[in-house]
């Protein structure tokens, strides 16, 4: 009886090389693709701080494989570009910033034309399966007006992100209607968040990247085409627990009406959310930016070739939850505070808070604070200090007025061993050499020696033999 399998068996196989000989390839070449993410970084782009301008010779500079155009005007009247490159006929659209203060997924998308434009062979056929089955459509840095000024809102004060029904604002207007127009696909919303959000509860790391596969309604339902969303997720999730295990964190999908993730879903846009968060010594994101590139590349190759339907459900909401504010910058656990009302034990921790300066907001001011006091036990840090028998004292401002150079000049140390952390100058220092040894401030400025949330005291820290152990200034440690 098997003889009369043969022929089909024998169809069915020359079927199944017919049709894999057309498929892409659906192994990812993750070690190569790896090895060119740096060749593909955009020098120029080297802060969070960038404005269109310093984009505009880029996008001038895309090679003949990309289309270029202005889609429309800012309030401000400044252009809005649109990029598109690929041939194939899934529609993948790819946002950025339309929080002003959000740039680390528009860094990433200019190193994401290096590398697609790159005329290195290693992965010419990844490039060309990327090419041949995706249409891609970008809109990087959508709020130009809140990124000259660095701010979450567009020039009408208007939060674009929940302007998907209203469509008041130009840039909203623009997003609507490329999705329309594309009737996309795939949906890519790029965004940041704070550094302060913790993978999972009790948070012991920092969500260095956020990932959502929006609700597109309260019910939190799970439609065909949401599922493909989160099995994508799941495998871009795979993908960075090579270099962030346990840093990867699911966003909360509450239905927000007003949210253009959540009505793209709607609209029937498979759509991911990507928010970057932070990881310890990479105040500028430059890693993260990194990790954005390596997942886009490997989404999009998941997408031409259907790698993701390897991934379910169970493998997305395996992925624990992002803790809102389940960081801290520093944390002194179980230290004794000298009070004038007595001794306390207890966890100390601090945050740090940014302010952008006027007049173009290239720069900026970050000041130390205590973010909370007491049982911080189920909280992260990226500076964790677990010394026993520590015993923490307000530092105290050295008395008199000292101009730059007499600050300069002074000895931090010899000040710490007499009580003293903080300094008063002649006139406000932006920026002075001895400011990660001393806290400067500002004439007739004064030491704040509370240790409670919202304030910004220093501390002298001594060990068991009362031998100084180290000096927290600005919300930063130091060891003397």
């Amino acid at each position: 009886m098997y003889y009369r399998l043969y022929p089909l068996l024998a169809f069915l196989l020359l079927f199944a090389c017919g049709d894999s000989a057309d498929m892409p390839q659906r192994d990812f070449p993750y070690m190569a693709v790896v090895e060119s993410l740096e060749a593909a970084r955009e020098t120029t782009i080297t802060t969070r701080r960038f404005k269109q301008p310093d984009l505009q010779p880029l996008i001038q500079q895309l090679p003949a494989t990309f289309t270029v155009d202005t889609a429309g005007r800012s309030v401000e009247n400044r252009p809005l570009w649109r990029v598109r490159w690929g041939s194939g006929k899934t529609t993948v659209l790819l946002w950025s910033q339309m929080h002003g203060d959000e740039p680390t997924a528009t860094a990433a998308l200019f190193d994401l034309f290096n590398w697609l434009s790159s005329t290195d062979t290693t992965l010419a056929d990844l490039r060309t399966t990327l090419d041949q089955q995706l249409q891609l459509t970008f809109l990087p840095m959508l709020n130009p007006d809140g990124a000259a000024r660095y701010a979450r809102r567009n020039a009408l004060g208007i939060d674009l992100n929940r302007d998907a029904l209203h469509l008041t604002s130009p840039e909203a207007r623009l997003l609507k209607a490329e999705r329309d127009r594309l009737d996309a696909d795939w949906g890519f919303n790029l965004h940041d968040q704070s550094t302060y959000y913790g993978a999972g509860f009790p948070s012991t790391k920092s969500c260095a990247l956020s990932i959502l596969a929006p609700a597109f309604d309260w019910e939190k339902s799970v439609s065909d085409k949401r599922e493909d969303a989160m099995q994508l997720i799941a495998r871009m999730d795979r993908i960075w627990q090579r270099d962030i295990p346990g840093q990867v964190g699911r966003y909360n999908d509450d239905f927000e009406p007003r949210a253009f993730g959540d009505n793209l879903q709607k609209w029937g846009t498979r759509t991911i959310l990507i928010e970057s968060g932070g990881l310890r010594d990479d105040p500028e994101k430059q890693v993260i930016r990194r990790l954005n590139l390596l997942a886009l590349i490997a989404g999009l190759h998941s997408i031409a070739t259907g790698e993701y339907e390897d991934y379910a459900q169970e493998d997305y909401f395996a992925i624990p939850e992002n803790k809102f504010n389940g960081m801290h910058d520093l944390r002194l656990e179980k230290v004794t505070l000298e009070r004038p009302d007595g001794d306390f034990l207890m966890d100390i921790a601090f945050r740090r808070s940014e302010r952008s300066l006027p007049p173009d907001f290239r720069d900026y001011t970050s000041r130390g604070y205590v973010s909370d006091v007491g049982d911080l036990h189920t909280f992260g840090a990226y500076v964790d200090v677990r010394e026993e028998g520590l015993r923490a004292r307000p530092g105290r401002a050295l008395p008199g007025v000292h101009d730059s150079l007499a600050i300069h000049q002074l000895d931090p140390r010899a000040l710490y061993k007499r009580g003293y952390t903080a300094v008063v100058g002649t006139s406000w220092q932006l920026r002075h050499p001895m400011e990660d040894q001393l806290t400067i401030l500002p004439p007739n400025g004064t030491a704040d020696t509370l240790v409670a949330p919202g304030h910004r005291p220093d501390l002298l820290l001594y060990d068991q033999a009362d031998q100084l152990w180290g000096v927290v200034i600005d919300g930063r440690l130091r060891k003397p």
